[in-house]
């Protein structure tokens, strides 16, 4: 159900001061994404932060290659921290026993330097499918127009995988609650908000990790801690509070875009200024309005003295809006429609 608040008659909402955050909009965002382009909110995440690229395999490897948090939506300021291939490194430096056939495959292909982009064991991990298939299958994707409104949006993710998205951006006109000012973020985030996009081209594509990774090795190495030195090393990655709870099985690419943000608050022509020019200006709801961004930006101060930002990236550059995350045990075992999270499979 949505957050009940209160629409006056000129149609911005009302909160009391102090009380604005993202969180009720993020939601909703997210319900929304998944309702209109029939993705499962029992396995699919919002990416928000993630410039477009246009012709670079490893900008995109190294976000499939992400341990997702547990979260709808997560902002990435750089590449994931957290990796499958991070964590699959820790593994094969914890096996207890080195001469098994499975460990002697798996370390041969991990030391592969033709498995790493550039060559070098551990950085850029090559996945699939290729880049060049990835932009193929976009481009023969389907073509998408979502509209998003705060005021009737259903902000309810009680019944997600995740419950939460406490890994999202919280600012409105940046990634922080204080990024160009925190009072112009709570001004926003109190007020109505509404978002237009037209993906010009979309698909959600299975991923997988390349000739680096042996499933055989992982499977045995996940189905037997006794594989380990120690239980302490199966539990570091695996247990209730381990490292690679998660994995991504698939992504959200879109290419081409115009997404038309608009701030519902009343704001005036300083503010509307501060905001223009700011460097830390980045607008929610993915964050790929800033500086640095191939997208391109452009501001208006309406008649009704409320704010509209238009973002548009072009055809040809691969935009990232969400990963599909399955749970590490059913990707190892696989799973039906009975399982509890209901996800996609996947063959690891």
């Amino acid at each position: 159900m949505a957050t009940n608040i209160a629409k006056p008659s000129n149609g911005r909402l009302t909160k009391k001061a102090g009380e604005a955050n993202m969180v009720s909009p993020t939601n909703g965002m997210y319900n929304t994404l998944c309702q209109s382009l029939n993705l499962s909110n029992k396995s699919f995440q919002m990416i928000q932060g993630v410039l477009p690229v246009q012709s670079s395999a490893p900008e995109l490897y190294n976000y499939f290659d992400g341990v997702p948090p547990k979260s709808v939506g997560v902002l990435y300021e750089g590449n994931p921290l957290n990796t499958l291939s991070g964590n699959y490194a820790t593994m094969l430096s914890k096996t207890e026993d080195t001469n098994t056939f499975l460990y002697k495959i798996a370390m041969s292909n991990y030391t592969n330097s033709n498995n790493w982009i550039g060559g070098n064991m551990g950085t850029n991990p090559v996945y699939t499918p290729s880049f060049k298939e990835l932009e193929q299958l976009v481009e023969k994707g389907s073509t998408a127009t979502i509209s998003f409104d705060s005021a009737t949006s259903n902000d309810n993710i009680e019944n997600s995988w995740a419950q939460s998205n406490g890994s999202s951006g919280v600012g409105f006109w940046g990634k922080k609650e204080n990024s160009v000012s925190k009072s112009l973020n709570e001004i926003a985030s109190a007020s109505r908000i509404t978002v237009d996009m037209h993906f010009n081209k979309y698909a959600f594509i299975p991923v997988r990790a390349g000739g680096w990774f042996f499933s055989g090795y992982f499977t045995d190495m996940y189905q037997n801690p006794d594989q380990f030195q120690s239980d302490e090393d199966w539990d570091k990655l695996f247990g209730p509070s381990g490292s690679l709870q998660r994995v991504a099985n698939q992504v959200l690419l879109v290419s081409g875009y115009t997404i038309t943000v608009r701030s519902w608050a009343t704001y005036s022509q300083s503010d509307f200024e501060e905001i223009q020019k700011s460097t830390e200006t980045n607008v929610w709801p993915f964050y790929t309005s800033g500086s640095s961004s191939k997208a391109t930006s452009s501001y208006r101060f309406n008649d009704d003295k409320s704010i509209s930002v238009i973002i548009t990236s072009a055809p040809g550059n691969l935009q990232i809006f969400g990963m599909g995350v399955i749970p590490t045990d059913r990707a190892v075992t696989g799973g039906s429609d009975n399982h509890v999270l209901k996800a996609p499979s996947r063959l690891i």
